[in-house]
């Protein structure tokens, strides 16, 4: 027996005033509209076979793109090993040649300084024995 508009909205305003409005709303949610039939054990069965089935296909995508994502992450990760040595070894030479050349600098003027104290020294030893 199909329910009439005017009696659901006395079941709503009944709900409302003894469970309160959520939860009215809820059990009007749950209650088949006028004109529509409720549904059957066929349907719902039907519904979850749908449901099944998309979570099958759902979950073979899932472990395709799970397959994928780890094998470009796995490429990424070795091309980011081979890049940061290189990167490594540049700046460890660059730093060697850096600490070459700061010796150099610093062993040349050391030479330089000592052969002009012993130029001066010899100087001043023949200056005074003289």
């Amino acid at each position: 027996m199909p329910v009439e508009d005017h009696r659901r909205a006395a079941l709503r305003r009944a709900a409302a005033a003894t469970l309160g409005e959520e939860a009215a709303d809820t059990l009007m949610a749950l209650v088949t509209p006028a004109g529509q039939d409720p549904a059957t054990r066929a349907d719902v069965h039907g519904v979850l076979a749908a449901v099944d089935t998309l979570d099958e296909r759902l979950t073979g995508q899932l472990a395709a793109l799970d397959e994928r994502l780890t094998g470009q992450l796995a490429a990424l990760d070795e091309r980011w090993e081979h890049r940061s040595e290189a990167v490594e070894h540049r700046l460890t030479a660059a730093f060697e040649r850096g600490i070459r050349a700061a010796i150099t600098a610093q062993t040349r003027a050391l030479v330089v300084s000592l052969l002009v104290s012993v130029v001066a020294i010899a100087g001043l030893a023949f200056g005074l024995a003289s």
